[in-house]
């Protein structure tokens, strides 16, 4: 008989299961190395600093800056948008939208309100780059002491809103790695303000309204105004001209509002934005008979609408979409 013996089956199997193992301990191990030197080539490629558009011109800031101080709530609601939310470490929780306050009150420092920073919690951050904007913007010199800042204030009237909304997504976009996410948004928001002035140019009369303290005022179109964009970029045509510019537009009566006879309201509420206690609603001011007899009112073309994203984080890629969806519900 021949020395020579063949392997049983079960060893053979053993075998070929241990060559098998080390195929893909090997394959495993040169995927990871593959993916650690792609890893290492796009960090070696990444740019460091970049420069962007602000308010204020041209400025060199870091890029992905991973310790960022952000004082406008609009500006905080687009890093939200563009995935980047990780980036923030310290925000005023001072009249910060609930939708906000859900993702950043407790995943931030407070650096004080947004008239009024505490410089000292915003040094111990040691942040990377603060963000300035609005009611904040005057505080530029004095941030840049501390880091590296810009300021992505938002325009007044359709012209100034839409050149600064589109800037300055287009500048955070930039600085944190998202362009074409930035890009698409912008593309989106541009799409829609189209759909809505189409509908609204047969949809009639409108007017924006705020109510305060148990007043009532009303917003025009005006090249200064701050809801301009609502008749010169969504196309409503307005009852009535704006007198004078004010951050709170022109007092105005129910006698006035009734004479108007707007076809389409549009109703902010001041005192449940920032959270007035006590006061009244604006549901319950202008439920009476002069407003009650309007056109707007009869044909139940009134929007109440989500006033802390047109008065708190307006320009934010999440309140501007909100605000053209509210204006689209009553021209449609």
């Amino acid at each position: 008989m021949s020395a020579v013996k063949t392997l049983r089956v079960p060893a053979v199997l053993a075998v070929a299961a241990l060559a098998l193992a080390a195929c893909a301990t090997e394959s495993t191990d040169d995927a990871e190395t593959s993916a650690t030197a792609t890893a290492a080539a796009e960090a070696a490629d990444a740019p460091t600093e970049v420069t962007v558009a602000t308010a204020q011109g041209d400025v060199t800031v870091p890029f992905d800056p991973q310790t960022v101080v952000v004082f406008e709530h609009g500006i905080l609601d687009t890093i939200e948008a563009l995935g980047a939310s990780e980036n923030v470490a310290g925000i005023p929780h001072h009249a910060l939208p609930e939708y906000l306050a859900t993702e950043f009150e407790t995943s931030t420092e407070n650096t004080g309100t947004l008239f009024e920073p505490d410089y000292e919690a915003i040094n111990a951050l040691e942040p990377d780059l603060i963000i300035v904007g609005g009611r904040a913007a005057a505080t530029l010199p004095d941030m840049e002491e501390i880091a590296p800042t810009i300021d992505l204030s938002y325009g007044w009237g359709s012209a100034a809103f839409q050149e600064s909304f589109i800037q300055n997504t287009t500048t955070l976009g930039q600085i944190f790695g998202a362009e074409d996410e930035a890009q698409a948004a912008v593309d989106e928001v541009t799409a829609k303000v189209q759909a809505t002035a189409a509908s609204a140019a047969d949809a009639g009369s409108g007017l924006v309204v705020m109510t305060s303290g148990g007043e009532l005022s009303a917003y025009g179109p005006s090249e200064e105004g701050r809801y301009d964009f609502v008749y010169n970029l969504l196309g409503v045509t307005p009852a009535a001209e704006q007198i004078a510019i004010d951050s709170h537009g022109d007092a105005i009566s129910f006698e006035y509002l009734a004479e108007l006879d707007p076809e389409l309201l549009i109703v902010l509420d001041r005192d449940a934005a920032i959270g007035t206690e006590g006061a009244e609603a604006a549901q319950a001011i202008l439920d009476n008979d002069l407003v009650n007899g309007t056109a707007a009112v009869t044909n139940d073309n009134v929007v109440y609408a989500d006033t802390a994203k047109w008065y708190l984080s307006f320009g934010g890629l999440t309140s501007v979409n909100s605000i053209i969806d509210e204006v689209s519900s009553i021209v449609e």
